[in-house]
């Protein structure tokens, strides 16, 4: 199992995060939160709430240098 993989069930086993990002949304006024597994290359979605329809998923790896 690839480390992303095992990251992403990780964040998934923990019942907190839903409200964590729904928190985080609320303090923010965003309409999107995630948790990411980031590294030199690239970020990873591990969890995600979506609310402005982005349409990235749980698993879905962006460049680091298209990001910022």
């Amino acid at each position: 199992m690839q480390q992303i993989e095992k990251d992403i069930t990780f964040v998934s086993r923990i019942a907190a995060v839903n409200m964590i990002l729904k928190t985080l949304q609320n303090l923010t006024e965003l309409r999107i939160s995630l948790v990411s597994h980031i590294t030199n290359d690239s970020w990873s979605a591990c969890a995600i709430l979506d609310q402005a329809g982005f349409g990235i998923n749980v698993g879905d790896q962006l460049e680091l240098s298209t990001t910022y």
